[in-house]
């Protein structure tokens, strides 16, 4: 009898919290030193009441663009890093710049070996007792005189070439050396940018649904729950969709670049195909749990057309991410420009 009148009481006490002070104590309940870790799993165990984050005073709890930031563009930006240092002289360009350093060696040594037998046949000739001698750059016979300006100016000749040569050479490994760089920077941030689209691409999403959903009263906080959602869920994706793009863009520089060739078109295709599912998987889960925060119902297809937050969050990180490569590529040119011309 009592331990069904504390159950009694025990059902009625939690009848009375409200949704917002539910909200306050499970954050918290949370333990662990990481603000982060604690926002997330609240998140990913209550997303109908993230609708209350930001409207209730949490100590510890992150802005939705700061939890983003933490979450998706921070590991961005450190694997960005990592994959430029150690990427950085290696690589099919590198290669180039190495073939071409031993034949500028290469040349360069025969030039000087030319050089030091031009100047042996000086000193011979200067300490020759014969008059007359034969150098295979004349057909005649000529005298010391003759053969000592002959010899002087094929050596001047030389030095003026190997001087050229060396110029020329310095000149292409520059350009090399500039294209290679521009490279790893290029292939090395354009996954940043992907995680920086879908951060960024919340105030696309926030005008899409409010066109949407003029109606729903927390459509107006919908890029706030975007971010909270794709930050949430995408926290491993994100990671997977980071080594993908990294795999195929750096993979050469690793020396994958002989697997690439051998795998064919039809690998690629089969690797782009599996990257989009996974991206758009990823999509409809952030899609589910806006619904849910913003209580409508989820279209019967959350796959297809009919789920309208599905479509405005593909198409607005899609065209975030276009804009956002777009400037880099462009930034990287004349990065490139600059390099060549310093």
């Amino acid at each position: 009898m009592l331990a069904q009148q504390y159950q009694d009481e025990q059902v009625f006490s939690e009848l009375e919290i409200s949704p917002a002070e539910q909200f306050r104590q499970q954050w918290n309940q949370q333990s662990g030193p990481i603000p982060f870790w604690k926002q997330k799993t609240v998140i990913d165990q209550n997303a109908e009441l993230v609708v209350y984050a930001g409207t209730i005073p949490l100590s510890g709890w992150a802005s939705p663009r700061a939890f983003a930031l933490q979450g998706l563009v921070l590991v961005a930006a450190l694997l960005c890093a990592g994959n430029w240092y150690f990427t950085r002289q290696s690589g099919p360009l590198q290669d180039q710049i190495d073939a071409h350093r031993a034949q500028t060696q290469q040349e360069v040594k025969r030039e000087s070996e030319i050089m030091e037998a031009t100047q042996a046949e000086i000193r011979r000739i200067s300490n020759s007792a014969k008059n007359v001698f034969n150098l295979h750059m004349s057909s005649t016979p000529l005298t010391r005189q003759q053969a000592l300006q002959e010899l002087q100016t094929s050596l001047e000749d030389s030095r003026k070439t190997l001087d050229q040569y060396k110029q020329r050479a310095a000149l292409k490994e520059q350009d090399l050396r500039a294209s290679q760089s521009v490279a790893v920077i290029a292939y090395s941030g354009t996954p940043l940018m992907f995680s920086l689209a879908l951060m960024m691409a919340a105030g696309m999403v926030l005008g899409g649904v409010q066109k949407d959903y003029p109606k729903n009263r927390q459509a107006r906080r919908a890029g706030d729950f975007y971010l909270y959602f794709a930050t949430a869920e995408g926290l491993w994706p994100n990671l997977v969709f980071l080594g993908f793009l990294h795999f195929a863009l750096s993979g050469a520089a690793y020396g994958l670049d002989n697997l690439f060739q051998s795998l064919g078109p039809i690998f690629w295709i089969v690797f782009w195909a599996g990257f989009g599912f996974l991206v758009l998987r990823y999509f409809v889960m952030v899609s589910r749990d806006m619904h849910r925060v913003m209580q409508m119902r989820l279209p019967v297809n959350e796959w297809g057309l009919d789920n309208k937050i599905l479509l405005r969050i593909t198409t607005s990180v899609l065209v975030m991410f276009f804009c956002m490569e777009a400037s880099f590529i462009s930034v990287c040119y004349f990065l490139l420009l600059a390099a060549r011309r310093a």
